[in-house]
């Protein structure tokens, strides 16, 4: 899925009312295991002047791009540390681990050929779904459908829990880009970006 779905999905089912350093958590786990994704791109693209095409096309899947991501989507580490911040009750590591597991389980059914190493360090073995959250040849054009309305449900059940103005603003702006770009796409550009 793309990091904001990630985001939003883990904000709408963990967040809590009146848990600002919680919700931050929650928040930073969304977003955590493609940090390093977006660090490399940016690595690659602005200081060492690469193609797009070759980032994606080879950087992608070597191991200094493969190994620090897979830091970030792996089960075990993740798993461990959880169950470090259970045993001893530290709310914030719960809540970043289980929103990183989170990001992890819509990973895992929506990369077709292009999956993390998601056992490392015990593995390196990458799940290869059917289905991409991208690629229209393996339902990328059907599960966009699924992300959009994971989105507008997950900005909508924000707006409902929380009522700080700056929330309903990002949730309101949110909801309406997730409709308005989709739609102007389809509707002015035929379909094409």
């Amino acid at each position: 899925m793309m990091t904001p779905t990630h985001i939003l999905l883990s904000c709408g089912l963990l967040t809590r009312k009146n848990s600002a350093t919680r919700n931050w958590a929650v928040f930073a786990g969304g977003v955590a295991p493609d940090l390093t994704m977006f660090g490399l791109f940016a690595f690659d693209r602005f200081y060492l002047r690469l193609p797009e095409e070759t980032i994606w096309g080879q950087r992608y899947w070597t191991d200094a791009w493969q190994i620090p991501t897979a830091i970030g989507h792996s089960i075990p580490l993740f798993g461990l540390l959880l169950a470090v911040g259970l045993a001893l009750r530290w709310e914030v590591i719960t809540a970043l681990c289980l929103s990183v597991m989170l990001h992890i389980a819509g990973d895992l059914p929506t990369h077709f050929d292009d999956g993390h190493m998601h056992f490392w360090p015990l593995s390196r073995w990458v799940y290869n779904s059917p289905v991409s959250y991208y690629d229209p040849r393996h339902y990328g054009n059907i599960f966009h459908f699924v992300e959009l309305a994971i989105m507008i449900a997950m900005l909508v059940l924000l707006w409902r829990r929380f009522s700080a103005i700056w929330v309903r603003v990002l949730a309101g702006a949110g909801i309406l880009t997730a409709v308005a770009v989709p739609l102007y796409f389809s509707l002015v550009l035929g379909g094409q970006p």
